[in-house]
């Protein structure tokens, strides 16, 4: 498998010094990507332009309802290499050999899909996933993953997956292609989003429950959260008892019906 070839997609509403960061981080990896592409939903001409320097591709982003997996596909059909490689703004590898090992480890295990996540706990790992350890939460993350272009364009990110839409990728991709992904797991991946929020989480977990793996829809698990509620409750923690009660409210209705939320950046 040849992953030196690629692509970096990067959407965006906005231009500032940690996307800067982001690139300039990308351009100095071993083994850099082709071209970076922009997918841009800021509908403001000045931040279109900012990118025009930093990038080599702008796309604007083609409708006015924002949805992540619709600016995923519009990457995706604008890249030309036989990789993707989909990153976030707020993401900085910051070692320069991130790429090039990463993806030599994903040779060695024979992974079509790698995909980094921080290790905001110093220890680094690695591990292979496949459908038989897929659990709903661990088969992708966008905010910096690797994917063959072919892949993602036979079966698109679906746009009715208003969250976790990585994760209901990955779901498809390990039980319908029989594939594996490589979760790298480095402390010199950093997250540099300052915009994380409650809402991100309960949208996660209903969109994970629903869209991905129906498990987590069982009453055993809508109990589960009530229960956390309660506990946070007890240690004084209301904005965690918020959340874990609005998680459970969220999965009782999605026994029930389709859920219906806007894709949002956070």
């Amino acid at each position: 498998m040849n992953f030196a070839d690629y692509d970096a997609i990067i959407r965006t509403d906005h231009h500032d010094a940690t996307l800067e960061r982001a690139v300039a981080a990308l351009r100095r990896q071993t083994m850099p990507p082709r071209r970076i592409i922009f997918v841009d939903s800021s509908c403001d001409s000045a931040c279109r332009d900012h990118l025009t320097t930093l990038g080599d591709t702008v796309v604007p982003y083609p409708q006015s309802v924002f949805n992540f997996s619709i600016a995923i596909n519009v990457g995706v059909a604008a890249a030309t290499s036989p990789r993707v490689l989909l990153i976030s703004s707020h993401v900085v590898l910051d070692d320069p050999r991130l790429i090039e090992e990463g993806c030599a480890r994903a040779r060695d295990a024979a992974a079509e899909v790698v995909y980094w996540i921080p290790a905001d706990d110093g220890v680094a790992e690695v591990f292979r996933v496949d459908k038989n350890l897929f659990d709903g939460h661990n088969g992708l993350s966008n905010a910096c993953a690797m994917l063959p272009r072919p892949t993602a364009l036979e079966r698109p990110f679906s746009a009715e997956v208003f969250s976790a839409e990585d994760q209901e990728w990955a779901g498809w991709f390990l039980r319908e292609r029989h594939g594996s992904t490589l979760r790298v797991k480095l402390p010199h991946v950093l997250y540099l989003n300052r915009n994380i929020n409650m809402l991100k989480t309960i949208n996660e977990e209903i969109a994970i429950a629903y869209f991905t793996d129906r498990r987590w829809l069982r009453p055993h698990r809508i109990i589960e959260r009530v229960l956390r509620a309660a506990l946070a409750v007890f240690r004084r923690r209301p904005e965690r008892a918020r959340m874990h009660w609005e998680i459970a409210k969220g999965l009782l209705a999605a026994n029930f019906r389709k859920p219906a939320r806007l894709s949002k950046y956070y």
